[in-house]
């Protein structure tokens, strides 16, 4: 039997290999500002499910918006700078 842990690092795995893939997907059709939103969006979201999942810190919806916001940002510059 895997231990729950090694179950949990499994399934994190498999769902950051999926956002990455289509994080490139992303960057390949719409360049680097999408890409940097979207991986940052991905990261926070995903950050504060593993701390609900292994009932760590505090999930907020306000933490995943400030680790999204830098990636959104720098879309918004790379824009502005076309």
């Amino acid at each position: 039997m895997i231990p729950r842990d090694k179950l949990l690092h499994l399934a994190l795995g498999v769902l950051w290999l999926c956002a990455t893939a289509v994080n490139l997907l992303v960057y390949s059709v719409f360049g680097p500002g999408p890409a940097l939103a979207y991986g940052t969006t991905v990261y926070g979201i995903l950050y504060e499910v593993n701390q609900w999942i292994r009932r760590e810190g505090q999930p907020d919806p306000w933490d995943a918006l400030a680790t999204a916001l830098p990636g959104w940002v720098v879309w918004a510059a790379l824009e502005v700078l076309k």
